[in-house]
Order: C-alpha cells, then sequence, then structure tokens
C-alpha cells in the first residue's frame, strides 16, 4: 500500500492532479451542504474517486489501498469478522493483535475501534484509504453472501427476496455486465455475463401449464416466478416479441438510489427470456492514466480532448468499454472552465460538474428516440456548449446531427459507435445514409475527424495460477511479429484457482488502434480510399497491441484470438 504525506488536504488534491480552480469550487460546494470537501468532489467527480482516497491518505499519512490492490485479496478467512452491516469499513488483514482496516473515512477508524472492542479482545486498529465503491465489493462479496440468501429465499418461496438477492450478488460479485434468465424445457438457467464470458449461476425447475406451445405458455415453479416478476414490475401488460423497460419496485432497498437495471425481454421458443443489465449511478470514473494506453495514442488522445472543435470516436462492439474510455478522457480536461455537456441513452456514469441529458425512458427503442435526439441537441446548442458527447451514434440520422450540427458548428464532439475497426468504421460511415437517403459525405466528415479509436477488452491472466506459455505456436507467432525476443509469454491454468473463480483470468486490458487523422490521412479520406491504405498509414493495428500485451505476460494467445480477428482487427 503506497505512503506518502502531504501538508493538508488541498495540497495532497494538487499532488494528485486537482486543478485550483476545481478545488475552489469543491469548498463552495461542501460549504453550501454543510458537508466533507471530499464528498462534494465525489458528487460533483472533478476528480476520479481513486485519486481522492490516494489524497486523504497523502493527508492523513494513512495508508492507501488501490483498486488494483484490493481485487487481489482474499479475505475469505476473515468472513466471521463483520465490522459494520452497512459496509462503512471492512477488515482486511489480522496479524496477531493488530487489525488492518479499510475505510472512507479516517474519522471512521474510532467506530472501528469501538467495534472491534466490543468482541472482547484487545486489538489495535490499522487503518488504510479505500474508496466507497472498493469497501462496499469487499463488504457484499466477502461479509454478505448473498448466494446462500437467493438459495434461501427460492426454499421459502419469497421470490421478491430471492431476485433482491441475485440483484445485489450481481452488482458486488465484480465485473458482472449483465444477467441472464435463460428458459429450456424443464429447466431455466441463471448466468452472469462477466468480464465478457458468461458464467453459470443457478440452474431452477420449470413447470408448464399443460400446453404444448412452451414459446407461448405459461411458466410456473421457480424460474417462471422469477421471470413473471420481472415482466410485472417492467410493467408490461403482454409480450408478443419484445420488450424493453427497466426494475421499478423490485430493486432491494440496498441499491435503491444506486443502480438502475435496464431490462431485455423476449420470446423464445422455450418461453420468456430476460436480460438485465445493472447500472451504477454512482460508478466510479476510471483513471485515464491507467487504461495502459501507450505514450503516443496517450498525447493523441489528450491533445483531441483539448482541441477547440472536431470529432473524436470511440469505436467497438458492445461491452468494449467505449464508453469508459470517453468519460476517462473528458476527466482530464477543465470541467470548471469548459462547459461540458452529454447527449445519452442511458446516462451510465453520472457526474454533478457535466450537464448531462438523457433521453427519456419511454422514447427509447421507439420511433420518437431520433427526434428526441435532435430536441434534446438542438436546445443544448443554445446553452454555450464546449464539449459535447454525444453517447452513441446509431444510423445515418444521429450521424448527421453529431457532425453537421455539432462538430462542424464548432464544438468538440465526442461519441461513440459499432464497428469492427478503425479503418472499418471509415468505410461504414461512408455506406451510411439519413433516413432521407442523404450520405454523410466523406468531406464533411474528414474535415472535422480527429482521430477514431478502436478497442476490446481482453481478460487478464491470473497472476496466481498463469502458467509460462511454451508452446511452439506461440513463440513462432511473437518472433513473426518480432516480438519474440525477452518475451515472457504465459498461457491460462486448464483448471484455474479459487483467486480467479476457476476461469485462468482475472480482470481485464485494453488492446486497441488508432487511426490518427493529419493531412495525408484527411485526404485519404475524402478520396475515400481503401481500407488497406487507412491502416498502412496508420501504422499500427489491434493485433499488433494484443500481441505486446500476450509477449509481456497480461493476456494469453488464446484470449486474443477469442477477442480479435488474426493479423487484422
Amino acid at each position: 500500500m503506497p505512503r506518502q504525506q502531504a501538508k493538508n488536504l488541498e495540497e495532497a488534491l494538487r499532488v494528485v492532479g486537482m486543478r485550483p480552480q476545481a478545488f475552489e469550487q469543491a469548498i463552495a460546494a461542501a460549504k453550501a451542504i454543510n458537508g466533507r470537501v471530499t464528498d462534494a468532489i465525489r458528487e460533483d467527480k472533478t476528480l476520479p474517486d481513486a485519486r481522492v482516497a490516494q489524497a486523504l491518505a497523502l493527508a492523513t499519512n494513512i495508508p492507501w489501498l488501490p483498486t488494483a490492490a484490493a481485487d487481489e485479496l482474499d479475505l475469505a478467512p476473515l468472513r466471521d469478522w463483520m465490522l459494520d452491516e452497512n459496509g462503512r469499513f471492512v477488515p482486511i488483514r489480522r496479524e496477531g493483535e493488530v487489525v488492518t482496516v479499510a475505510l472512507s473515512y479516517p474519522n471512521d477508524k474510532r467506530d472501528a475501534a469501538t467495534v472491534l472492542l466490543a468482541k472482547g479482545e484487545q486489538f489495535r486498529v490499522q487503518p488504510c484509504i479505500a474508496t466507497p465503491r472498493v469497501i462496499e465489493t469487499l463488504h457484499y462479496r466477502y461479509f454478505v453472501n448473498t448466494a446462500e440468501r437467493f438459495d434461501a429465499c427460492i426454499r421459502a418461496g419469497d421470490y421478491s427476496g430471492a431476485l433482491g438477492a441475485l440483484l445485489v450478488h450481481a452488482c458486488y460479485l465484480g465485473g458482472v455486465e449483465n444477467i441472464y434468465l435463460e428458459p429450456g424445457v424443464r429447466v431455466g438457467h441463471i448466468r452472469f455475463g462477466v468480464e465478457g464470458v458468461r458464467r453459470h449461476f443457478r440452474a431452477m425447475p420449470i413447470e408448464r401449464d399443460g400446453d404444448l406451445d412452451l414459446s407461448s405458455g405459461t411458466m410456473e415453479g421457480p424460474f417462471g416466478r422469477l421471470i413473471n416478476l420481472i415482466v410485472n414490475d417492467m410493467r408490461v401488460r403482454d409480450v408478443q416479441i419484445h420488450a424493453q423497460g427497466a426494475l421499478n419496485e423490485e430493486i432491494p432497498e440496498s441499491l435503491r438510489g444506486r443502480f438502475d437495471f435496464r431490462v431485455e425481454v423476449m420470446r423464445t421458443v422455450h418461453g420468456l427470456k430476460a436480460v438485465l443489465r445493472p447500472y451504477d449511478r454512482h460508478a466510479e470514473a476510471a483513471d485515464f492514466s491507467t487504461l495502459g494506453l501507450n505514450q503516443q495514442t496517450t498525447e493523441r488522445l489528450r491533445d483531441y480532448v483539448e482541441a477547440p472543435y472536431g470529432l473524436v470516436m470511440v469505436v467497438g462492439p458492445t461491452g468494449s468499454g467505449k464508453n469508459t474510455t470517453i468519460a476517462s478522457l473528458l476527466f482530464t480536461t477543465d470541467a470548471v472552465t469548459r462547459s461540458i455537456q452529454t447527449v445519452e441513452n442511458p446516462a451510465e456514469l453520472r457526474v454533478g460538474s457535466w450537464a448531462q441529458h438523457e433521453i427519456p425512458r419511454i422514447a427509447v427503442g421507439s420511433e420518437a428516440e431520433a427526434q428526441m435526439q435532435y430536441e434534446i441537441v438542438r436546445g443544448l446548442l443554445r446553452s454555450a456548449p464546449q464539449v459535447i458527447y454525444f453517447g452513441e451514434v446509431r444510423d445515418g440520422d444521429a450521424l448527421s446531427l453529431a457532425i453537421k450540427r455539432v462538430a462542424r458548428t464548432g464544438h468538440l464532439t465526442l461519441t461513440t459507435f459499432h464497428d469492427v475497426s478503425a479503418a472499418g468504421t471509415v468505410a461504414s460511415i461512408r455506406e451510411m445514409r439519413t433516413a432521407q437517403g442523404e450520405r454523410i459525405g466523406a468531406d464533411a466528415f474528414a474535415s472535422v475527424l480527429l482521430g477514431i479509436l478502436s478497442q476490446r477488452l481482453v481478460r487478464k491472466l491470473c497472476r496466481m495460477c498463469g502458467q509460462a506459455d511454451e508452446r511452439e505456436e506461440t513463440r513462432s507467432v511473437l518472433y513473426e511479429a518480432g516480438l519474440g525476443a525477452g518475451s515472457a509469454p504465459r498461457r491460462a491454468s486448464d483448471v484455474g484457482c479459487p483467486h480467479c473463480f476457476h476461469t485462468g483470468y482475472r480482470g481485464r486490458i485494453l488492446v486497441y488502434e488508432l487511426l490518427h487523422v493529419d493531412e495525408e490521412m484527411r485526404g485519404l479520406i475524402t478520396r475515400e480510399a481503401p481500407v488497406a491504405k487507412l491502416y498502412e498509414k496508420m501504422g499500427n493495428s489491434m493485433w499488433r497491441c494484443g500481441l505486446e500485451r500476450v509477449a509481456m505476460g497480461l493476456t494469453s494467445l488464446d484470449e486474443l484470438r477469442r477477442v480479435v480477428r488474426t493479423g487484422v482487427a
């Protein structure tokens, strides 16, 4: 745990990168709510939460527990040592009479000491500072057995309680992007999408009403009751093919106001399936410096975000971390002196220092969505924005709006797009049309484009059970790429270990490529040059980036091939 010291909190915050204007704003906000300066900073997100924790550690001379270090902890031996039912602080180590306790605020040390004293022995508290999210995650992962609570509720027929336990379990398990409830003939399965891979959670019986048509028949039993509970809470009357919405009353009290759950329900040949996606309203912003980008890419992206106008695109499939990258990049610019405004669907990260506009849930997925998007953009352009984050462009109309009404009118515009590669994005945009059949226009696109970052997330090898990769195939691929000398490739263990939930992997890392637009590249885009020519000019590829990660032993060749197409994107 890193340990330094600063004279006071103001100095510590400046050491970790807070601008003077942002600190003055935080002081004013804290006075307005009669609260802590750090609370005001966290609410406005003028600094990533990890840096706030680091600053508190510097100001108080208390060790700091980084998020990455916390993820490596195994607190199973301390399961019986819950110190606070609300999860304000958690024990992370016990050595004789010394108990190391992770807490968000230094003053919580007194309460932790009082709890330990009540255990009847003389313990000394050694505090360390962590973010609230880290502490909550450790609390629910190790000290509140939500999986057992789910099973107990199912046995008792408390399906609302079971759904609540399932949601809490998913939110704090770590890396859960989606919750899948999928019916079979007699058994329904609950699975989690974790770090891009599905993981099985429970199998549950389905009882049928005797109807031979399984797709339209009623499902009963524990699985059917859960599905019906979700559909009813979405306030959907009848699902013929597909319905989308959100959970309402079934969100448990411990998550309410913190998490939203978007829901997709679809009829299959075996009945209704549901996919739930959690959104953390208080999600911590990723620190741009920890994304793992090389120096050239880092410098170019930071130059883009300081530009007076232009278009920056981050592309990739669903779940590739596009929004995280853009949000972390926006946090490197000054939200106090620049007006940052957004148009999102949904607003995944709530930031008090940005003016965020969310497309109403009732319009999502309907013909009214495009019109609502247009109305929001038209309104915010009248409020003097300088930087606009255009959540996602899904069609020609949205892209035309982002380019012609936003980027070409003197605003820095950042947006995401679904495509497989940076150069491929240029080709895809050439083919796009508005609802009226109009092309975007290569010249209009090229005139404002600053760069396109294409990215994926690959799983990192487990540091506990990863093994040296001595396969000839891996060595051959690295040597052909000029990466063989000095490389130390590793591969996943066949059986894994408890630390990685027996998957061989834990955590994820970016692989990426950047199409940087200089005058030569601008000319190629305007002349509609072939994708191969764009790649030749780019001089970098996602595959090459991934091989560098393999050579360093961060991920495996098998994982890279699972996510990225060999040799191209």
